[in-house]
């Protein structure tokens, strides 16, 4: 009979004799290497990391912020057309208000495309030095500012303000443009200029004239295209496309500019006003017939039919420079701004053809 539980042995733990192990070396400490056998480092390493890639996300980000010339790059000696593009406004619940452009002195000449809800004002300077303002003339007073204000462009939303500026025969000449931003409760001033390789916070705009190497390309298609008759791209306001602009050569002081009105709205509207730096006057006009003759007389407007289109081209509606500042030769180009009494305002850049060129394919659905 087995004992009463009581009264069993307790067992015993028998252990197994088992040589001596050598000490151990002494564990690395922590910041060396972690038990998993990975390498690790200092704190301090890792706050020096996180400001580096906080430094590096706030470089983007700035990158992002650019206020910009777009397109940047120019022909030599051209009348060129660009827009300040504004990426945002100065924070949450802060829309921009007000854009102000510094023009530097020796861009001889400048105009602003008018912007809807925008007033525009233009602020000029007296050099002591003449520059070329272009066709035949030196200028001494020059545009040196250009604002819109009045307008709100909420945050988170981006913008274009357009220019046309009148560049220096100048192959490789780069001009920053600095541009203030004012918005609801402060402003913010993008005018540093870097040095080069130097990455700023708030860069001005930077515009660059091809140069006789790596701009060239750009400069020989440009001259190509006023060589060959090629058009200038589309220009747009609201629902108006100007499309195919260009003028014949001449040396007379009256010349006449041609071009597309696209309506892709389904309200008419109408051209009321057009102007431009190199003649005294811009007219609107039309050809009527007088008995067995064509004769030519002034209009107040251009209807463009809603969804529709007119061609302004020889024998019909036409636009008239009068009192030009010097003759139009084939290769030029000049700056015209067209005023749409729904559409607003665009400036086109109007490429000069050799005298005779006939008018380019396109609509006739509209035409007198």
């Amino acid at each position: 009979m087995a004992p009463p539980a009581a009264a069993r042995w307790p067992r015993r733990s028998i252990r197994r004799s088992r040589p001596a192990r050598p000490p151990s070396p002494p564990c690395p400490e922590p910041r060396h290497l972690s038990v998993s056998g990975f390498r690790e480092f200092p704190m301090s390493m890792f706050k020096i990391a996180g400001a580096a890639a906080l430094v590096t996300l706030v470089s983007a980000t700035a990158s992002f912020a650019h206020i910009v010339a777009d397109p940047a790059e120019a022909k030599p000696g051209s009348y060129f057309r660009t827009a300040l593009r504004i990426g945002h406004g100065c924070g949450a619940g802060k829309p921009t208000t007000a854009i102000r452009v510094t023009i530097p002195a020796d861009i001889a000449n400048a105009s602003a495309q008018p912007k809807p809800g925008w007033e525009v004002k233009v602020e000029t300077a007296k050099l002591e030095k003449p520059v070329d303002a272009g066709h035949g003339r030196m200028a001494d007073t020059v545009v040196s500012a250009i604002s819109w204000s009045g307008g709100s462009l909420p945050n988170e939303q981006f913008d274009e303000f357009g220019l046309v500026l009148k560049l220096p025969n100048e192959p490789g000449k780069q001009f920053w443009l600095p541009v203030v931003q004012t918005c609801a409760g402060g402003e913010v001033r993008w005018d540093q200029i870097p040095v080069a390789g130097q990455r700023v916070e708030r860069p001005a705009a930077l515009i660059r004239i091809a140069d006789t190497h790596g701009g060239m390309q750009m400069a020989q298609m440009n001259h190509s295209q006023h060589q060959h008759g090629s058009m200038p791209m589309p220009a747009k306001a609201g629902d108006i496309t100007v499309e195919q602009p260009f003028a014949r050569a001449t040396p007379a002081k009256v010349g006449g500019v041609f071009l597309v009105l696209k309506n892709s709205g389904g309200t008419a509207d109408r051209l009321v006003k057009a102007t431009s730096p190199v003649a005294g006057s811009v007219e609107l006009h039309t050809h009527i017939k007088d008995g067995d003759a064509m004769r030519m007389r002034g209009v107040e407007n251009v209807p463009v039919p809603a969804n529709g289109q007119t061609a302004l081209e020889p024998g019909g509606y036409h636009i008239m420079l009068i009192g030009l500042k010097q003759a139009l030769k084939e290769g030029d180009s000049f700056p015209l701004t067209l005023t749409f009494e729904k559409a607003g305002s665009v400036t086109v850049i109007v490429p000069v053809q050799k005298a005779g060129a006939p008018a380019p394919a396109g609509g006739h659905e509209h035409k007198h």
